[in-house]
């Protein structure tokens, strides 16, 4: 899959506070990220993310952790959060998709 290829699912971010989050980033971690959101819209499920439950992944970058829903109906993604892998990253997280 070359990366000049269409995306085949639409990734949105879920809230404005997932906007916040990355916008508080420092550029080289907002520039990975982005590329990394970017080629979720080729491949929702790629090498190295993990399933958490349902149909909610997670996906490493760095000390970073994107949390995302795969709505395979829809053709979408949605980021849920990017958060800095701690002992709280994941705490909540069925919140953010309900």
């Amino acid at each position: 899959m070359s990366a000049s290829e269409p995306p085949r699912f639409h990734v949105r971010l879920r809230s404005r506070r997932v906007e916040r989050e990355l916008n508080a980033l420092h550029e080289p971690d907002h520039r990975r990220i982005i590329e990394v959101l970017r080629a979720l819209g080729r491949d929702p499920r790629p090498p190295g993310c993990e399933k958490l439950y349902d149909d909610v992944y997670r996906l490493r970058v760095g000390s970073w952790r994107v949390i995302y829903l795969v709505d395979q109906a829809n053709r979408r993604v949605e980021v849920g959060g990017v958060r800095r892998r701690s002992e709280r990253t994941y705490r909540g997280i069925e919140d953010l998709f309900a």
